[in-house]
C-alpha cells in the first residue's frame, strides 16, 4: 500500500464517521464536558487522534473506537478545566518536572499499587482497571461479558480490598 495514500483513507473515513455518528460523538461529549465548548475541544482533540493514530480498523468499531476516544478526551479536557490549565496551553517547563525525591516517592506509589492490584483476583483485577480507563459499567459489562450486577460487585469487593490493603500498610 502506497503510504502517501493513508492520509486520504483517513480522511474518507473521518468524513464518513462524522456523517453518520457526528450526533452520537457530540453527546457522548457532551455528557463528559463542563460546557459546549468543551465538548467541541474535545471533539476536535479526538479527530486529530483519528486523522494521525487511529488503527487500521472497519466501520462499526472504528465508530466505538471514536467514541471511547471522544470521551477520553472529554474527561482530559474537563480535567485539565477543573485544574486551571487552559487545555490548549499544556507547556511543560523544566521547572514544572519533579525533582529526584518527587519521582523516587512516585515510583514507590506506583510499586505499592502495582501490589496492591496484583493481590486481588483477576475478575475485580480487570473491572477496576477498565474503570480506571474510563469505560463506563455498560461498557465493562459488553467487553467482559458480564451482567451489571456482576460488574458492580467485582469493582465493590475490589476497592473494598484496595481500602484494606491500604489500610494496613
Amino acid at each position: 500500500m502506497d503510504p502517501a495514500a493513508v492520509p486520504d483513507q483517513r480522511s474518507r473515513a473521518a468524513a464518513e464517521l462524522l456523517e453518520c455518528a457526528g450526533p452520537q460523538l457530540r453527546r457522548v461529549a457532551r455528557r463528559a464536558s463542563i460546557c459546549a465548548d468543551d465538548a467541541d475541544d474535545a471533539i476536535q482533540r479526538a479527530l486529530v487522534l483519528l486523522l494521525t493514530k487511529a488503527p487500521a480498523i472497519e466501520g462499526g468499531r472504528l465508530a466505538a473506537w471514536m467514541t471511547v476516544v471522544t470521551r477520553r478526551e472529554a474527561l482530559a479536557v474537563r480535567r485539565a478545566r477543573d485544574t486551571g490549565i487552559d487545555p490548549g496551553a499544556l507547556d511543560a517547563t523544566p521547572s514544572d518536572f519533579p525533582g529526584p525525591a518527587e519521582r523516587a516517592e512516585r515510583a514507590e506509589q506506583v510499586a505499592e499499587a502495582r501490589l496492591a492490584l496484583a493481590a486481588l483476583k483477576p475478575g475485580e483485577r480487570l473491572a477496576i482497571v477498565l474503570q480506571a480507563q474510563g469505560y463506563s459499567y455498560a461498557e465493562i459489562c459488553a467487553l467482559c461479558g458480564w451482567s451489571y450486577t456482576k460488574v458492580n460487585r467485582l469493582l465493590a469487593e475490589g476497592r473494598a480490598s484496595l481500602r484494606a490493603r491500604g489500610g494496613s500498610g
